[in-house]
């Protein structure tokens, strides 16, 4: 197994799992055979798996008579499983998302995570299942159905003096009312919780999970076609009235934010120790240099797509200048706020518009709504040991695309 990148974020989405509470109402519907078909092949994949291992980081389980390890191949789990009736099997995952769904097999119900690991998004069924819990305190029978991990653990049997000799002492132990948690963690998203419930002092859950590429794995490939919301980005030809119009002037050139970054290279920017072929994969974020007049800036540049593309089809959808940088780093806003201007015209700009203004130390944030500061916002600084009413530096961000 091969790690991913580090610093990597994985992304939860919701994933219509069927939560415990209605897991009567689901086994009364009928499931569909359809949604467990498996796609196309993958060309590389896991070992298949036929006897446990003596280690838990190997992150297999036995259920029945079959041995799992994760991540596997969505096709491989369900071809033992039928994925349950309230989920869709065509469901677009984003790349680096996972979502837990459900799979029933008779009268049991696993719930799993489902991870893109690739640069594009895939369809459900196209993704890994890179983890697994097990209920047997709900909707699970071990009697009926054995489960084994390494080590001889078993569900329903072990207790926690089994789990503590066969791993040895957990990373972490919560205690809650009805159990107690044992966690084994081998890294961020590579770990193992171990239920011991205390009515009898067994193991009833387990919920093991393994955010790791498997050898082999096929990420996707770019694709060489230009984003139309990149072909029809349009340079604005003067700035508005509104401090948070998109329309500013960045070293001389006009651009409205968010602006893809081939805007910048036709306006004579180039791109640093940028690798050719570079790519930045779907609903992602790269972070990258370029010069233009001696003057190198850093730039955070985002994938609006939902598919991998080149570096110049991504979007610029933040600038900043301050007293400290070169002169010939210049910023201005619509409305010509720019270095230099007076915190009270600001804050009367923003009033005029209705919007709102808040104070935070040294810093004066405008934004419409709390809603959009997140999105939308303009953001000053003001040196106290200088100037405390004049702009020292100018910050501006808008992440939303024109309809």
């Amino acid at each position: 197994m091969k790690r991913k990148v580090l610093g990597v974020l994985f992304t939860a989405m919701c994933l219509c799992a069927v939560p415990s509470a209605a897991y009567a109402e689901a086994q009364e519907a009928e499931t569909t055979e359809a949604a467990g078909e498996a796609a196309d092949e993958p060309e590389a994949g896991a070992e298949t798996v036929t006897e446990l291992s003596d280690s838990l980081y190997d992150f297999q389980v036995k259920i029945g008579d079959k041995v799992y390890q994760f991540p596997m191949y969505y096709q491989d789990f369900a071809a033992d499983w039928t994925l349950g009736k309230n989920e869709d099997p065509e469901m677009g995952v984003g790349t680096n998302s996972y979502g837990s769904i459900s799979f029933y097999k008779g009268d049991d119900r696993v719930s799993v995570d489902v991870i893109n690991l690739g640069i594009n998004q895939l369809p459900l069924n196209q993704c890994l299942v890179a983890g697994i819990d097990i209920d047997a305190s709900y909707d699970f029978d071990v009697a009926a159905t054995p489960v084994e991990l390494p080590g001889g653990i078993v569900m329903g049997k072990s207790n926690f003096d089994d789990i503590k000799a066969a791993y040895g002492d957990p990373s972490d132990t919560y205690e809650g009312d009805l159990y107690t948690k044992y966690s084994y963690s081998k890294d961020y998203y590579e770990e193992v919780h171990f239920y011991v419930y205390k009515d009898d002092n067994t193991l009833k859950q387990v919920d093991m999970r393994n955010f790791v590429e498997p050898e082999g794995y096929d990420k996707g490939s770019v694709s060489e076609e230009v984003p139309e919301i990149v072909s029809s980005y349009t340079a604005p030809t003067e700035l508005g009235d509104d401090l948070l119009a998109p329309q500013l002037e960045f070293c001389g050139d006009l651009y409205s934010l968010p602006a893809p970054v081939s805007a910048f290279l036709e306006n004579g920017w180039e791109l640093q120790d940028v690798e050719d072929g570079a790519y930045v994969a779907g609903r992602d974020l790269e972070f990258v240099d370029m010069m233009k007049n001696n003057q190198s800036v850093h730039f955070s540049v985002y994938n609006f797509t939902q598919d991998a593309t080149a570096i110049e089809n991504c979007f610029v959808r933040e600038l900043e200048v301050g007293n400290y940088d070169s002169d010939a780093l210049t910023l201005t806003l619509s409305g010509g706020f720019t270095l230099g201007a007076k915190k009270a015209d600001l804050i009367a700009a923003a009033e005029e518009k209705g919007y709102a203004c808040d104070e935070d130390g040294d810093y004066l944030n405008i934004y419409k709504t709390a809603d959009t500061k997140i999105d939308n916002r303009a953001q000053f600084w003001f040196n106290k040991d200088e100037d405390p009413d004049t702009v020292a530096s100018v910050a501006y961000r808008n992440e939303i695309l024109p309809e």
